[in-house]
C-alpha cells in the first residue's frame, strides 16, 4: 500500500515500537526512565574501551562513531553510582596495529568495549575479548561471523545477512515481486549469507521454489557485465538483488540502461546509501532501485529525540548525524543499561547454590571470590554484564528498535529507500 513520506520502515522481528519508556520527551524524564536508583558501592570508576580507527584510512568512519559514544557520555557520565571513563585505543585503521591496540587496552581493566568500524579490524579483537571474557558491542560492522563465533561480541545494527530478509519483504509484499534473480561478486563469503536469506525469505513469501529465477556471478575484476545481463533478461525475474558495492553497481546499472533492460527493480544493501549512487539512480529515470540505510530521521522513541536534540546543540542544525554516529550512541547506552541490568541480577543471586553446581572446588572457589569481588567493588563482572546484553529487549534505540532475544545478533528496524526514476515514493511493510 503506498504511503506519502521519505522513507520505508520495514520491520525486521517487529518490535513494539510504540511501546517503551513513559512520559514526556525530555533528557531529564529519560534519565529517570532508564536509569534507576540503584545503592551501590563507589569504590571506582567503569571503564569503557573504545577500540576504533582513529587515524589511517578508515579515521572519517571511527570519527563518526566516537561522536555517539563521547556525545552520550557527555549526557550519561555514570551508572551504579560510578564515574563512567572512555579509554581509547587506536587500531589505525590497520589489522597489525589492531593487536597492539587491543592488547594495550585490554591492559586497563574494561567492564565493555566499543568498536570497531571495519569487518578486519573487529575480526582482530575477537580471540582477545573472548579470552577475557570481555563483552564488546562493534557499532558498524555487519559481518555474521563477528558474533556468531563469539558469544561476547554484540552489534548495535543488523548484520548483513539479516538485510536479506528486509529486501525479501519489501521486494514481495510492497513492491509485489514475485520472481527474482540475484548477482553478487565471486567469493564474497558475506554476500552469499545474504543472497541465501534473500532468496530462502521469496521463497517462503510466495510458497513457490521456482520463484528465484537465477542466480549469478561476476569477476571482482569484470567490466563488461552484458552476458550477465542478457541472462538477467531471460530469467524473466521480475527484481534482482546486485549484492556489490555502489561503485561496481553504478557501473552495472549503467550497462543495464544502455543495453535497454530497464523499470527493473533493483535491490542492495546499505552499502549503496552512498551520495554518487545516489545522484546516479535519482538522475536515471529508467532505472528502480531500493535499499536498506539507517538514518535517525526516521527512528521515533524517547533516545531517538534525546540524541537529536543533543547532536544539533553540539554541532548545529546544519550538520546531520549518520547512522553510525546514531548506533554508537546506541552502543554506549546498551553498555549502561546491560551494566546496570548485570549488578541488579547479581545482588539477587544465591552465590553458594551456584557454586554448589561447578564441577571442581576449584571452579567454585572461583565463582564466590568473582561474585564476592563484584559485590564489593560494584562492578558486575564481564560474563555478568554479557548475560544482561543477551536478555534486552526492546530497546528503543536513537537508530531503531533493539532487540537481542536471547543471543547477541541484534535485530531493528531497518530502513529502506526507494527511488523510482527521479521520484522517491514511500511503502510500509510489515513482517
Amino acid at each position: 500500500m503506498k504511503k506519502s513520506g521519505k522513507r520505508v520502515l520495514c520491520l525486521v522481528l517487529i518490535a513494539a515500537l510504540l511501546a517503551g519508556l513513559s512520559g514526556c520527551t525530555t533528557f531529564n524524564n529519560f534519565k529517570n526512565a532508564f536509569f534507576s536508583d540503584a545503592n551501590v558501592a563507589t569504590e571506582r570508576t567503569i571503564k569503557i574501551g573504545i577500540y576504533e580507527p582513529l587515524t589511517g584510512e578508515n579515521r572519517a568512519q571511527g570519527k563518526e562513531e566516537v561522536m555517539g559514544i563521547e556525545l552520550a557520555h557527555e549526557l550519561y557520565p555514570e551508572v551504579l553510582g560510578k564515574k563512567v571513563e572512555l579509554i581509547y585505543a587506536d587500531n589505525k585503521s590497520d589489522m597489525y596495529e589492531a593487536e597492539t591496540a587491543i592488547q594495550q587496552l585490554l591492559a586497563n581493566n574494561l567492564s565493555v568495549m566499543l568498536g570497531s568500524y571495519g569487518e578486519t579490524l573487529t575480526m582482530v579483537a575477537s580471540d582477545y575479548i573472548k579470552m577475557h571474557s570481555l563483552p564488546a558491542i562493534t557499532i558498524s560492522s555487519t559481518n555474521p561471523l563477528i558474533t556468531a563465533n563469539n558469544e561476547y561480541y554484540f552489534n548495535a545494527t543488523y548484520t548483513e545477512a539479516r538485510q536479506g530478509d528486509a529486501l525479501a519483504d519489501f521486494a514481495y509484499e510492497t513492491a509485489l515481486k514475485d520472481s527474482v534473480a540475484t548477482v553478487k561478486v565471486s567469493n564474497d563469503d558475506t554476500a552469499t549469507a545474504t543472497i541465501k536469506r534473500f532468496t530462502n525469505r521469496i521463497k517462503k513469501l510466495t510458497g513457490n521454489s521456482k520463484s528465484v529465477a537465477g542466480n549469478y556471478s561476476i569477476r571482482v575484476d569484470e567490466s563488461n557485465y552484458t552476458e550477465t545481463i542478457e541472462k538477467l533478461r531471460n530469467s524473466g525475474a521480475k527484481a534482482v538483488f546486485l549484492a556489490m558495492s555502489p561503485t561496481m553497481a553504478t557501473n552495472f546499472l549503467q550497462q543495464c540502461v544502455d543495453n535497454q533492460y530497464t523499470h527493473i527493480l533493483f535491490l542492495g544493501t546499505r552499502a549503496w546509501n552512498d551520495e554518487e549512487f545516489i545522484n546516479f539512480a535519482r538522475s536515471n529515470d529508467k532505472i528502480d532501485v531500493a535499499f536498506c540505510a539507517e538514518e535517525p530521521e526516521a527512528v521515533q522513541s524517547e533516545l531517538s529525540t534525546v540524541f537529536l536534540d543533543a547532536f544539533a546543540a553540539k554541532y548545529g542544525t546544519e550538520e546531520k548525524p549518520s547512522g553510525r554516529t546514531a548506533a554508537a550512541f546506541d552502543a554506549y547506552m546498551l553498555a549502561l543499561k546491560a551494566i546496570e541490568n548485570a549488578y541488579a541480577k547479581l545482588q539477587e543471586t544465591d552465590v553458594e547454590d551456584l557454586a554448589s553446581k561447578a564441577g571442581s572446588e576449584g571452579e567454585a572457589k572461583a565463582i564466590r571470590e568473582a561474585y564476592n569481588n563484584a559485590l564489593e567493588q560494584g562492578i558486575p563482572t564481564g560474563t555478568q554484564i554479557k548475560d544482561a546484553l543477551k536478555a534486552i529487549e526492546d530497546f528503543q534505540g536513537a537508530s531503531g528498535v533493539i532487540n537481542y532475544d536471547g543471543n547477541n545478533e541484534a535485530t531493528k528496524t531497518i530502513t529502506i529507500d526507494y527511488i523510482q526514476g527521479t521520484e522517491m515514493p514511500v511503502y510500509v511493510t510489515n513482517e
